[in-house]
């Protein structure tokens, strides 16, 4: 049995909460929150104990797995301890908010040995996993450009993103997601170039951001100032020599997890050809990333998909997204 401690009682906390208990010979055995009532409601749901007490739960010898969805400023302290108590650890998107606080994370982990996962769930997401099959089996030539977008309202399930220096901003909450994915296609960045807007907190929070890969060049754009009813929106389109291959998503309310989808497209267009349906696997994104990383806890081997060293890429390129905001300048990576 893989016990489980979640660290958060939030949006994200619930999620992983649920995809845990579901899974076979797997018990969330704590759930933390800054408030009890909180805690108790969602540790009620799968049949944990509630507790305000983050660190408790972190070094607890009973349990063997921690998942860490509380704000980014508190995921390197309780990262770390929890890892320095022999506890695999999955670490809830964006990594850090600095490149220091990443290694410091990094370096417990290789310390310890044990299983260390950044919950970039997008490399989890059927459709997207499907479209880097595609572009990778080379079956329309090389990649030239790539588009992705990711549009919404202001994030209300949490009130600290309130607080731009907790997030961020959406360059590094929102917009780190399609970072990290033109990054999982493409490599490391050679340069980016961002312009954007400020939100109403002072973060950046509607930003438009040019990668350049070398040969592949791609373009960014993400925003939490979309206004009020305006329906989650994503998408990554992929032109290659020989065609485009395209996913696009829009949700049936304000979230990505809120009601029927409106629209979901994953085709190819290819020269000569008609048009397309790419098939995927479908499924729940989250509850395949965690079972992901379940299987690695259980074979106690570290993840080959989303790792510690590809989240910290992310927070580079967003970080140099951002000094490119404030510079007006070409930032290279």
């Amino acid at each position: 049995m893989i016990r489980v401690g979640v660290l958060g009682a939030g949006f994200m906390g619930s999620t992983h909460a649920r995809a845990f208990a579901r899974l076979a010979d797997v018990q969330v055995v704590a759930v933390t929150s800054r408030t009890l009532e909180r805690a108790t409601a969602l540790a009620k749901e799968v049949g944990a104990r509630a507790s305000v007490d983050h660190m408790a739960i972190a070094t607890d010898p009973n349990v063997d797995v921690i998942s860490n969805t509380l704000p980014t400023p508190f995921h390197k302290e309780y990262t770390v301890a929890a890892l320095q108590a022999g506890k695999a650890v999955l670490l809830e998107k964006p990594m850090g908010l600095t490149l220091e606080g990443c290694d410091a994370m990094i370096a417990a982990a290789r310390a310890t040995g044990k299983p260390f996962m950044v919950a970039h769930v997008i490399r989890f997401w059927p459709e997207y996993v499907a479209l880097h099959e595609f572009v990778a089996s080379g079956a329309l030539g090389k990649p030239l450009a790539a588009v992705a977008r990711r549009l919404s309202t202001r994030p209300t399930w949490g009130d600290w993103f309130a607080n731009a220096e907790w997030t961020g901003g959406a360059v590094l909450d929102l917009h780190i997601h399609d970072l990290d994915t033109l990054n999982w296609f493409f490599g490391t960045p050679r340069s980016v170039y961002a312009r954007g807007q400020r939100g109403a907190y002072g973060g950046w929070d509607h930003v438009l951001t040019l990668v350049d890969y070398g040969d592949v060049k791609a373009h960014a754009e993400g925003s939490v100032m979309m206004p009020e009813g305006y329906p989650f929106t994503m998408g990554l389109a992929v032109l290659c020599e020989r065609g485009s291959a395209e996913f696009h998503f829009r949700a049936g309310g304000t979230g990505v997890e809120t009601g029927a989808a409106e629209g979901t497209s994953l085709m190819v267009y290819e020269t000569g050809k008609p048009p397309r349906a790419l098939p995927s696997s479908g499924g729940d994104a989250y509850e395949a990333e965690v079972a992901y990383f379940v299987e690695c806890v259980r074979a106690n081997r570290l993840p080959e998909r989303s790792t510690p060293e590809q989240a910290r890429l992310a927070v580079q390129s967003a970080l140099a997204a951002r000094r490119s905001l404030e510079t007006d300048q070409v930032v290279p990576l």
